[in-house]
């Protein structure tokens, strides 16, 4: 597992988005966990997020897609834990892995690369991002045409949970 510190010994660190946008403008950002049954908030602030892991970045490409079968709305949707190097992303979806990467990957998106010491880490946070309070610019936007090969090719695995299985029901409040 890679610490915090050895994280912010790299040079620039990663922000992925679904959207392009050449400026950074923080806005309000909520990290809570369930905790006893309990919803408790860790994080709180306006700021701005980014990582120094590009496959984490190339993950935030998705774009969350709503769909509704039989009056009951379900999301596309992908879970990255920002706690632990574990290069594994849980894709909810229907029917298939292949499908609902597709559907939340299919069309792309942007890598944004800042400079690591306009950043900085802030107790609340999961180990693999940090923040920065300031309006800045990126040093070099990236389009991806293809996030899921890319994350294959950082050695990502996907773990799918197909959202119209019964025993998946637990996780429709979680989409």
């Amino acid at each position: 597992m890679t610490s915090l510190n050895e994280n912010l010994k790299q040079k620039y660190v990663y922000h992925g988005s679904d959207i392009f946008f050449d400026s950074v403008v923080p806005k309000r950002q909520i990290r809570a966990k369930i905790e006893n049954g309990e919803r408790k908030v860790k994080f709180d602030e306006i700021s701005f997020h980014a990582t120094p892991h590009k496959w984490i970045a190339i993950a935030y490409i998705c774009k969350i897609k709503s769909f509704q079968i039989d009056k009951q709305l379900f999301e596309y949707n992908m879970a990255v834990d920002l706690y632990t190097h574990r290069k594994e992303l849980i894709i909810f979806g229907i029917n298939s892995l292949e499908e609902s990467l597709d559907k939340l990957f299919g069309e792309g998106g942007y890598i944004l690369t800042f400079k690591k010491e306009d950043f900085f880490y802030m107790e609340g946070l999961g180990n693999l991002e940090v923040i920065t309070k300031k309006t800045i610019k990126p040093l070099r936007i990236e389009f991806i045409k293809n996030p899921v090969e890319k994350l294959r090719g950082y050695g990502v695995s996907f773990k799918f949970i197909d959202l119209l299985l019964p025993e998946n029901k637990k996780y429709l409040n979680f989409t």
